[in-house]
């Protein structure tokens, strides 16, 4: 994609404002629009006239840049670009390679059992790499632009710089909390969430809101069979 277009260049501008505003002038925001720039460039179906559109329902010829107050949110912007993006040629089988590829080498790296990364990815993208929830959560592993930070990921929508942030993150609970599932509590509502509620062991977790309860138990259940949740 060549972003020489009046309306892609006025798109881009639009995006890079909101999302700064919302995001601040620092490291997270630069993440997130360069993630998008990289997706924009290596997908050539990628469109920013289209992906405004896709949560404005307008025509983006019709905006000015004034009338930028009227986006929604950063979670808006996000989930238009997961839509707009989620044309990835590659194959099934090609996208599953490189998962499995990445997963087996940050596991062993991090020392971390292989079928519970599978298990977390499973729940958490279903093994989209361009996945986005509502939370503003990226890529295979769902990380958050501050976590992307913490954890050097340039890309989160790159399947190996994900998977290697995601595990790196996962294998500091693990250290911490000696307990797969308290540290699945952690990686789903934070630490600070888990120490402010006094969760100290899985007998906690009633403590904890629902859906990290039920996020727990379905990462479980999928790790318990004992096979890659492909």
């Amino acid at each position: 994609m060549n972003i020489n277009k009046p309306e892609d260049v006025l798109g881009l501008q639009i995006l890079s404002s909101f999302m700064k505003k919302t995001l601040g002038d620092g490291p997270a925001f630069e993440i997130v629009l360069e993630s998008l720039m990289k997706a924009a460039t290596e997908n050539p179906d990628f469109d920013l006239s289209g992906l405004s559109s896709n949560f404005l329902g307008e025509n983006l010829n019709s905006l000015t840049l004034q009338e930028d107050s009227s986006l929604q949110t950063i979670t808006a912007i996000k989930e238009a670009a997961y839509k707009s993006t989620n044309k990835i040629k590659e194959s099934t089988s090609q996208k599953m390679n490189l998962i499995n590829s990445a997963v087996e080498k940050y596991s062993k790296e991090f020392d971390v059992d292989s079928n519970l990364i599978h298990a977390i990815i499973k729940q958490e993208s279903d093994y989209n790499p361009l996945c986005v929830s509502s939370a503003g959560a990226m890529g295979l592993m769902q990380l958050m632009p501050e976590n992307c930070v913490e954890d050097g990921v340039k890309n989160p929508f790159d399947i190996e710089d994900n998977i290697r942030g995601g595990i790196k993150q996962l294998k500091g609970f693990l250290d911490k909390y000696k307990n797969i599932e308290m540290s699945l509590m952690a990686y789903n509502a934070g630490p600070g969430t888990v120490r402010r509620r006094g969760v100290t062991s899985l007998q906690d977790i009633y403590k904890m809101p629902k859906e990290t309860q039920n996020y727990v138990k379905k990462v479980m259940n999928y790790y318990n069979k004992n096979s890659k949740v492909i």
